[in-house]
């Protein structure tokens, strides 16, 4: 888990792929954190990709660095809405704080379920680490 974790940190933007009925919808995401052995992510209640991920929290992430090397991230969403979760977010992703706070009623957190990685590049091949 810490190599996907220092993945993800070491090419911040990262890109988190969900379904909207039958069309994918992709977008970036930044904000990650590791705590009690599971990846989280942040978002907010009132984004589309909250109203896909609760109709289906099948969910991909994917990131690639300036080497060539990228990474598949797939599980299953699962929201945590307890605060000490969030404080955490908070702590390990501070720019989070200029858009969220503990009571704002619309900071969202979840971590991935049943996830599995897999490392790509161009000079390898696969290796795939369930998480």
């Amino acid at each position: 888990m810490n190599e996907v974790l220092e993945f993800l940190l070491n090419n911040p933007t990262f890109y988190i792929a969900t379904m909207d009925g039958d069309q994918p919808r992709v977008r970036p995401f930044g904000a990650v954190m590791k705590y009690n052995d599971k990846l989280y992510f942040a978002t907010n209640n009132t984004k589309s990709v909250f109203e896909q991920l609760v109709a289906n929290p099948k969910v991909e992430i994917s990131t690639t660095s300036p080497k060539g090397e990228w990474i598949r991230l797939t599980g299953k969403a699962v929201f945590d809405s307890s605060t000490e979760v969030k404080s955490a977010m908070l702590e390990s992703v501070p720019s989070l704080k200029k858009m969220y706070s503990l009571d704002d009623n619309i900071f969202e957190v979840f971590y991935l379920e049943d996830a599995v990685v897999t490392f790509n590049s161009f000079s390898s091949g696969p290796k795939t680490i369930r998480l």
